[in-house]
């Protein structure tokens, strides 16, 4: 009775087991010289990113999700304000979606001194493999190309999806 007590404990704790979040490869929407240009410290970036990461792991990790991968898309304006999109298949849940907007609207942004500084972070939930996807495409900027003078402007396109 004991053995099928201790069997039985085991397998609902590893199918109730938490979301385990990973982050890989940055990818950044402009060039070096843009960057070098905004002011960008590198040393200070990478401390950015690091605490959003930990940040997002920590809230995610005590719950259950299905698995999902894809990108965080990170927008900083020389004013400070900040936002982000995520673009992951599948897609995570509206609840999770806003927490994590929340998570990266209250941590402290690198300095931009013009424009805006526009990334996107690699993100897997519970599976090791990131998404293949080459360049991150949050859901609703196809449509929001399409009514652009230049659909290639980062931060024309960024401006025009900013939530107000």
């Amino acid at each position: 009775m004991k053995l099928l007590l201790a069997t039985l404990l085991l397998c609902i704790s590893t199918l109730t087991q938490a979301a385990e979040t990973r982050f890989d490869s940055i990818y950044f929407f402009q060039s070096q010289a843009e960057l070098e240009k905004k002011g960008i410290n590198v040393d200070t970036f990478g401390r950015y990113t690091r605490t959003l990461q930990t940040q997002i792991y920590r809230a995610l990790k005590k719950v259950k999700l299905p698995e999902s991968s894809g990108y965080l898309v990170v927008a900083i304006r020389s004013d400070g304000e900040v936002t982000c999109w995520l673009d992951m298949s599948p897609a995570v849940h509206e609840y999770y979606d806003n927490q994590i907007y929340e998570i990266v609207k209250k941590i402290q942004p690198v300095d931009v001194q013009s424009g805006i500084l526009v990334f996107g972070m690699k993100m897997a939930i519970d599976t090791a493999v990131h998404t293949k996807k080459t360049v991150p495409a949050p859901a609703d900027w196809a449509e929001a190309k399409k009514k652009l003078n230049d659909p290639n402007n980062i931060e024309e396109l960024v401006l025009s999806r900013w939530p107000e």
